[in-house]
């Protein structure tokens, strides 16, 4: 690399500062040099930036093959995926059901289908299951893969409420409150969201905080009563008529 000076011929020379506007292809391969006589500013070549300039290149590009089939490899090798319970569920177990329709809600494992999702929900609600109740009642109510049916849809998530299903009693208030399935109770609607919120479910706690001013004071004071009295029941206890009717209609509760 020759350090003589092109303009004066000078070899008292030094290395110079790269500048913005220099250009990508001189800063790759040149060097800039000035002279200490004549002040010139100059470029010779630097036989070893292109030998780095491709050393780099090399690794950058064979660092990015090996990650790529790392990656594979690793894809590869990974464990397959939870087989679903088909079989189980085919049998009539009623937990295998619940996990299958779920599955099939949100395609976890396989592709969403919301037909196959109420199919199985709906079996493992009638199968006792209140998680199965509840989302089956959840799956009328929204209409996805069944006809919507509001009434249906009141009687399945009671029947989870009263076996403790917390989110399904907090649901419950609301079809209660609106009037969705059923007529408005907002007495009833009281209940439920106590007892949710009992369970700690936070919405539910705002719902009915929100209803206590709505209600007479009997009112309030039944429905907590009849709270009460509900929460000492054993999680199992439920409607056994399959109408899906409330079993303790015989509170007052007119709004």
């Amino acid at each position: 690399m020759s350090r003589t000076c092109p303009r004066c011929g000078s070899q008292k020379v030094r290395s110079a500062s790269l500048h913005s506007h220099d250009g990508l292809r001189r800063a790759l391969l040149y060097t800039p040099l000035r002279c200490r006589d004549c002040r010139h500013r100059f470029w010779v070549l630097n036989p070893l930036k292109p030998i780095l300039l491709l050393t780099g290149a090399g690794t950058l590009i064979g660092g990015t093959a090996w990650f790529a089939l790392d990656l594979h490899g690793a894809r590869g090798v990974s464990a397959p995926p939870t087989t679903l319970p088909h079989g189980r569920a085919e049998q009539g177990d009623a937990d295998a059901q619940l996990q299958l329709g779920m599955r099939y809600a949100i395609g976890d494992g396989v592709a969403q289908d919301h037909v196959e999702a109420a199919k199985w929900l709906a079996q493992a609600a009638k199968g006792g299951v209140a998680e199965g109740q509840y989302q089956y009642g959840l799956v009328l109510l929204e209409g996805r893969g069944v006809v919507q049916d509001y009434q249906a849809a009141f009687a399945w998530i009671e029947k989870s409420a009263h076996r403790g299903h917390p989110y399904a009693q907090y649901r419950l208030g609301e079809l209660h409150r609106y009037g969705t399935g059923t007529p408005v109770d907002k007495a009833r609607a009281y209940m439920w969201f106590n007892l949710a919120a009992a369970q700690g479910v936070d919405v539910a706690a705002k719902a009915r905080d929100s209803l206590v001013w709505q209600l007479k004071p009997e009112q309030l004071s039944a429905m907590q009563a009849e709270a009460r009295r509900m929460s000492r029941l054993p999680s199992s206890a439920a409607p056994g008529d399959g109408d899906g009717k409330d079993a303790a209609l015989a509170v007052s509760a007119a709004p």
